[in-house]
């Protein structure tokens, strides 16, 4: 067997470079492989640029307008903006701005900020529902979702949606357009309003004339809602209500509670409406209406000793009650009947306008006026002493300096010490310390009674500032009717940011400047049972208080003209009467 060396080395010596090229081509990668992970990494930098805008801009506004796009000039009204977040999770804060003033008020237009913080989730919707009151609408109303990864905006032209005037609502579940003839008067638009979007605030409801209800149950209405229906009502609200064959939704408590009779079932009736003076009317047979026994109020109609129409008040609104069903034939084919129901809705004779909080300047000027008040805030005992004492410091030094008992370096040295002792301990007194307070809020309330225990409140409130800072006034629920008085001195300056919870309770955030204040209107109508009298009796003035409430009334007065008399504090069920002397 022979062996040779050359062969050897081909078979085990050659093999080894295509070995190592392949060992070489599996462990490198190509140029393909390197290209791909670059586009990759570029890819996932761009998106991670991109992504935080696109995020933002993903925030969808819808808002609706008042009552279906209509609201009453002048008034404040409802505003629900829904937020569609189609991106990723946003946190950030809903503001809506609206311009107050402008030509109506005399003086100069003036922002007004209304602002709910807002988390939305991802892929998320949610609705937010404000009350707004805008004075000025030649310019847009602007509403704005601010969040740190952007902000989304829009803009609403008001002069489409105004009316002036006041608004009637006609809740029915579809919310589409009324069964029954009802037209809209002159003075104002009727709107078709399911009870789902009544506004839970009563503020929201000040531009509302009326509200009809018609064969519809109320037992699905929040809290809130029934509570605004009635705070409406009693600020002067009228609501007009139609029987229904269907009895039982009459019966309801959310329903009944407004009633001023109490349905016990439905039957036919003979109704004969009244005619004009020169007129006949023929009587309707077989109309239905609902059994009732009168409650509260006074029967302006009956048909066989049934109550058919039956008004009654509480406070200073109106319950207007029909027992008959004006839905069902034969008293909805009738030809008179949209004329019937204009008188319904139409105003009682006497009736005014809800009326408008007033600011009396007159009040705070005879509280100014009184010395008793400035000293209360203004230190003046102190400042007198403190004057007394510097003034004697320096009285002493130059007493001394005559006397030659000091040296000129020694009374330079005691004046500049005086001097700077003064200084500081007179600012450290004066401005942080002592009795002063940082804010002084006043208010002044005149009490007027409305009628079936209830009483309105017209209040004037004034914010001092001794320091300049941020202030944040918290209103509680039940005051209607809340707006900044005006000035033109400070509105063109300032902005106001109204935070509003859900309910309808808000918060003032007011900046104000050292020595600055900020004036304020409210009304309020509520169940009070207090009772005071005035009786002229010649130069002399007779007072009659009867306080049968729960509540303390601290720090009364009676106002006359040229005069102000202290009544102090006047207790839960005291009852007392004192003379004034007029002149």
């Amino acid at each position: 067997m022979s062996f040779s060396a050359a062969q050897a080395a081909s078979a085990y010596v050659l093999p080894a470079p295509a070995k190592l090229r392949r060992l070489s081509t599996d462990t490198c990668p190509s140029e393909r492989t390197r290209r791909l992970v670059a586009s990759a990494f570029m890819g996932g930098l761009l998106a991670l640029l991109v992504l935080p805008p696109m995020a933002a801009g993903e925030i969808i506004i819808e808002p609706r307008i008042g009552f279906h796009g209509v609201f009453q000039l002048g008034r404040p009204f409802p505003l629900e903006v829904s937020l569609a977040n189609t991106g990723r999770p946003a946190e950030g804060a809903l503001e809506i701005r609206v311009w107050k003033g402008g030509a109506i008020k005399g003086g100069a237009p003036y922002r007004v900020n209304y602002r709910r913080e807002i988390f939305l989730a991802s892929q998320a919707r949610k609705t937010v529902q404000f009350t707004i009151e805008p004075d000025f609408i030649s310019r847009p109303l602007t509403i704005t979702f601010l969040s740190p990864a952007g902000a989304a905006s829009r803009e609403i032209d008001l002069r489409r949606h105004f009316s002036p005037g006041p608004v009637l609502l006609l809740l029915n579940e579809s919310g589409a357009a009324p069964l029954i003839p009802l037209a809209a008067s002159s003075q104002g638009r009727l709107v078709s309003l399911s009870p789902g979007e009544l506004a839970p605030d009563a503020r929201a409801l000040l531009g509302v004339s009326h509200i009809v209800l018609y064969d519809q149950s109320l037992r699905d209405l929040a809290r809130s809602q029934l509570l605004a229906l009635d705070t409406w009502l009693t600020a002067g609200g009228t609501l007009v209500i139609l029987g229904s064959f269907n009895y039982a939704l009459y019966q309801e408590p959310a329903i009944s509670r407004f009633l001023p009779v109490r349905v016990t079932g439905a039957k036919r009736i003979s109704f004969k409406p009244a005619a004009a003076r020169d007129e006949h009317s023929a009587p309707l047979s077989g109309v239905w209406a609902q059994e009732s026994r009168l409650v509260s109020g006074k029967a302006l109609l009956e048909s066989g000793g049934l109550p058919v129409l039956v008004e009654a008040r509480r406070a200073r609104g109106r319950i207007v009650y029909l027992a008959l069903d004006v839905g069902r034939p034969p008293l909805s084919q009738w030809d008179g009947l949209p004329q019937f129901l204009q008188t319904l809705v139409a105003r009682a004779p006497g009736e005014e306008a809800p009326p408008r909080t007033e600011w009396n300047e007159a009040v705070f000027a005879q509280l100014f006026a009184n010395p008793s008040f400035i000293s209360t805030y203004v230190p003046f005992a102190s400042l007198l002493l403190a004057m007394v004492g510097y003034l004697g410091a320096l009285g002493g030094l130059a007493w001394l300096w005559q006397r030659k008992r000091v040296t000129a370096r020694v009374l330079c040295a005691a004046l500049v010490s005086l001097v700077t002792a003064s200084a500081v301990g007179g600012y450290v007194h004066f401005s942080r310390g002592g009795h002063i307070p940082d804010g002084v809020l006043l208010t002044a309330a005149v009490l007027e009674n409305s009628g079936d225990g209830f009483v309105e409140g017209q209040a004037n409130l004034a914010l001092f500032s001794t320091q300049a800072r941020k202030y944040d006034l918290y209103i509680e629920r039940g005051w209607i009717d809340l707006t900044p008085a005006f000035s033109r001195a400070q509105e063109a300056t300032y902005e106001t940011v109204v935070l509003q919870e859900s309910a309808g309770a808000s918060r003032y955030r007011l900046p104000l400047r050292e020595w600055d204040y900020r004036l304020f209107r409210m009304r309020y109508v509520d169940r009070f049972p207090m009772r005071a009298e005035l009786e002229p009796q010649g130069d002399k003035l007779l007072l009659t208080v009867d306080n049968q409430s729960a509540n303390d009334l601290i720090h009364c007065g009676l106002l006359v003209p040229g005069a102000r008399f202290e009544l102090g504090t006047i207790s839960r069920g005291a009852r007392w009467r004192k003379v004034f002397p007029l002149a």
